[in-house]
């Protein structure tokens, strides 16, 4: 299904190349270079060559369920979140957002200009697995133009703000403890985690700014490129929700990174503080997002590894590992001050 569906992409883009290329010469061919499957969808790369040069395209087809019906859902939701920000950023004058090359919906799939990098996470890892990577202080300043990103995203998409409900948080937070607690999460992890929330939730404001909210902002997803940083996935876009989710979700991947033994604290640290720094976070917003932080790293703890159920040792190991990693957050972020 998914290799005619690229074709009829491939077929498609040879019919658009001079509207979406009017500044290049005569078509030449149009390539499938390479694809990557994933759990819901496949990447497929392809090459645009003219004769006066080549363009990179992204072609992400999901996979075809219940006749196909899910698969067209899930690629309208997407391009409608993408054509609205590459449309907002372009009259904007910002860039990192892939440009859609047509609507491709009815075959499941979507089709924009692939931004060319490496993933912040793929740098991070590199700098903590090669001793020196990181130290002429690339790191730092890719993960400020990260905070940039997303600042620029938020405030181009800003809407009214949204209500911020305390009482609400707690309870959710509550909630994922006691799944934690079944998981193997200690009682005095808790009562930290609880005790700290309820005495920052206690100085809350009433109101969190808002915008679109990308939902899988993540070192995984930010691509670190020669026009700078670059985000491709929009499937997950709310309309209008807490700007701050995207900053925690964030922030949260970076610090869940620990959980791996050669990734040590001194990287992640740098990493959160320039992320921050780029962003803009104020004093008054690092309680709050300590606490949003606090609660994705326990769903994270309390949704578990996924592997296949005759996988024991791997799913203890996993909550093993990660127990230990939540303890420690939990102290650091909000044990109360000696």
């Amino acid at each position: 299904m998914a290799e005619n569906v690229i074709d009829q992409i491939v077929a498609q883009l040879r019919e658009s190349a001079s509207g979406n290329y009017p500044s290049h010469a005569e078509l030449r061919n149009v390539r499938v270079v390479g694809h990557t499957p994933k759990t819901d969808h496949y990447i497929y790369d392809i090459v645009m060559d003219f004769a006066d040069g080549s363009e990179r395209v992204a072609a992400k087809v999901y996979r075809a369920r219940n006749g196909g019906n899910q698969a067209r859902a899930q690629a309208r939701t997407e391009t409608e979140n993408l054509d609205r920000v590459h449309r907002i950023f372009e009259k904007k004058g910002l860039v990192g957002v892939p440009r859609p090359l047509g609507n491709f919906t009815e075959l499941g799939a979507v089709v924009a200009e692939k931004f060319s990098g490496v993933p912040l996470q793929s740098i991070i890892m590199k700098a903590a697995l090669l001793p020196g990577y990181g130290a002429n202080g690339s790191i730092g300043v890719a993960a400020r133009k990260a905070g940039e990103w997303l600042r620029n995203f938020h405030k181009a998409t800003a809407e009214t703000p949204v209500a911020f409900d305390p009482a609400q948080v707690l309870t959710d937070l509550e909630k994922i403890c006691q799944n934690c607690r079944g998981e193997g999460l200690d009682e005095n992890a808790i009562r930290v985690i609880l005790n700290g929330t309820r005495g920052i939730l206690a100085r809350s404001r009433k109101t969190m700014p808002a915008s679109a909210v990308l939902n899988d902002f993540t070192p995984l997803n930010v691509i670190i490129g020669e026009k700078g940083i670059g985000v491709s996935d929009y499937a997950h876009m709310s309309q209008h929700a807490m700007s701050a989710h995207d900053v925690a979700h964030f922030l949260a991947c970076i610090e869940a990174l620990e959980k791996y033994p050669f990734c040590n604290r001194g990287i992640t640290t740098e990493v959160q503080q320039e992320f921050c720094e780029g962003y803009g976070v104020t004093a008054a917003d690092q309680a709050i997002l300590r606490v949003l932080k606090m609660k994705i790293l326990l769903g994270m703890f309390a949704q578990g590894r996924t592997v296949k159920e005759n996988a024991v040792r791997k799913k203890v190991m996993w909550a093993t590992v990660m127990k230990r990693f939540i303890q420690q957050a939990a102290n650091r972020s909000l044990a109360p001050a000696a």
